[in-house]
């Protein structure tokens, strides 16, 4: 009872997840922190009368039921969890770290543990494995879009559209990479956390002083989830900064202890911070701290990921939705030209300027999988005439009858006596093997398909501006 006292105050403290108990070896309960009220809705006395009465017929509570026998007798234990009804009839998922107590003489008085309640967690971590699975089928499809790419490249009758889908490959499995890989990086970095905070959650709670889980409390309520990432000039000049103040302090393992500061987003409040670090292990206190936010932050990063790596294989796919149209159908424009810059985003993000205006536009009459085609190599042709280096400008005006876009570049330009050549089969000022010939004489013809026009305006070392105007309907 003298150790259930101990602790109570200080369970009390850490609000509506954790409570304390003690029982002895006939496994009557000698101390229940009030607090299990708020975890499972049972009064002390209805907890004290019996928690594995409310256990449900889970395979996890099967598994569980052995290690509570050997932790009654003494036998220490390593965190385990188990399922409970709480009163509300909701299930619970309770994990408990149990520590058997003994008197000077070496024997066994009590068990003391502490329970967390670790529903939300465990809904988060099924989120997570949810989000892998759907990764996981993301990226079946993409396999199935590739292969489709595949046979769509021998259907191509245009050697133009062969060149054009072999440019955007390379960048695509880029583009699907990063995300992949930032994936596997934050579920790593999660099992890392996770494993990390349940080594040091007894020690955490138990060790600790009232004070310092006050302070545990009050620094997790600082961070600031929604600040943007920082970029690394703003890293390197922040943790001089930190450093400093930590130094002024008399603080060791300043390092670490700016690190910490940095990743858990408290730079703007380090002169509230510090003072509050004046604690026996002020570096134990953050890194429990940052292996608990790491969760979050990291499964953020998984959505993002997932997010990124969704919106090219829909690119892709729409790209590679090449039956033949026999009937025009209403289509969005700017979707349109905007799954073209997806597609050719690796080879944007080099070295270009992007640099949209678009006006609010009707929904357009035409063969939508053909006009991408005149996206395709109006932009292509765009980023080759700058070398991957310049300014890209794609505007869209509302012409009320008409739509009118524009693919400008800050390339070479085209001389005034290849201004009326670019549009014949074959003609190509580029080197042997860069291309046909056949991409702007495919473009036109799709453009007099929709009974559209097509212009161009270009200057010497300044640039050229292809602009296709389209009827509504």
């Amino acid at each position: 009872m003298k150790d259930g006292k101990k602790y109570k105050q200080l369970i009390e403290s850490l609000g509506n997840e954790y409570f304390f108990y003690s029982h002895n070896l006939g496994g009557d309960y000698l101390y229940m922190s009030p607090s299990v009220e708020t975890v499972l809705g049972y009064s002390v006395e209805e907890a004290k009368l019996g928690l594995v009465k409310h256990m449900t017929d889970s395979e996890r509570n099967k598994k569980t039921v052995s290690t509570l026998k050997k932790s009654a007798t003494g036998e220490r234990q390593k965190t385990f969890q188990l399922e409970l009804y709480a009163k509300n009839g909701s299930i619970k998922v309770i994990e408990l770290t149990e520590s058997p107590i003994y008197d000077k003489k070496g024997k066994l008085l009590s068990v003391e543990g502490v329970a967390h309640d670790i529903t939300t967690r465990m809904q988060h971590e099924k989120t997570i494995e949810q989000q892998n699975k759907m990764l996981k089928q993301q990226t079946e499809e993409l396999e199935k879009t590739i292969a489709d790419l595949k046979q769509t490249q021998l259907e191509l009758i245009h050697s133009e559209k062969m060149r054009a889908l072999g440019n955007l490959i390379a960048g695509i499995a880029h583009e699907i990479n990063t995300p992949i890989g930032a994936i596997n990086a934050s579920v790593d970095n999660i099992s890392k956390s996770l494993d990390a905070s349940m080594e040091n959650i007894y020690k955490l709670f138990t060790s600790l002083s009232e004070k310092d889980l006050v302070i545990f409390l009050r620094i997790m309520k600082m961070i600031d989830r929604k600040k943007a990432p920082l970029s690394s000039k703003e890293k390197r000049r922040l943790k001089k900064e930190i450093k400093e103040k930590f130094n002024a302090a008399n603080f060791e393992e300043t390092i670490t202890l700016t690190d910490h500061l940095i990743y858990l987003n408290l730079y703007e409040v380090v002169d509230d911070v510090i003072p509050l670090l004046d604690i026996d292990d002020p570096v134990f206190l953050l890194k429990s701290i940052k292996d608990i936010y790491s969760v979050r932050k990291n499964s953020e990063n998984i959505r993002l990921a997932v997010e990124k790596a969704s919106k090219v294989v829909f690119a892709l796919k729409r790209f590679t939705h090449k039956e033949q149209e026999q009937f025009k159908e209403k289509a969005n424009l700017i979707e349109n030209i905007e799954m073209v810059l997806t597609l050719h985003h690796n080879r944007i993000k080099q070295g270009i300027d992007l640099v949209l205006d678009y006006d609010t536009i009707p929904l357009v009459n035409c063969y939508p999988d053909e006009l991408v085609q005149v996206w395709t190599n109006l932009i292509s042709n765009a980023i080759q005439a700058m070398n991957n280096k310049g300014t890209l400008s794609v505007k869209v005006k509302n012409l009320a009858e008409r739509v009118q876009i524009s693919i400008s570049d800050t390339g070479c330009g085209i001389p005034k006596e290849n201004l009326k050549k670019i549009f014949e089969p074959f003609f190509t000022t580029k080197k042997a093997g860069e291309g046909t010939g056949i991409g702007l004489d495919l473009v036109l013809k799709i453009v007099e398909k929709h009974q559209a026009t097509i212009d161009v305006e270009s200057k010497i070392d300044e640039g050229t501006t292809f602009t296709v105007t389209l009827p509504v309907n």
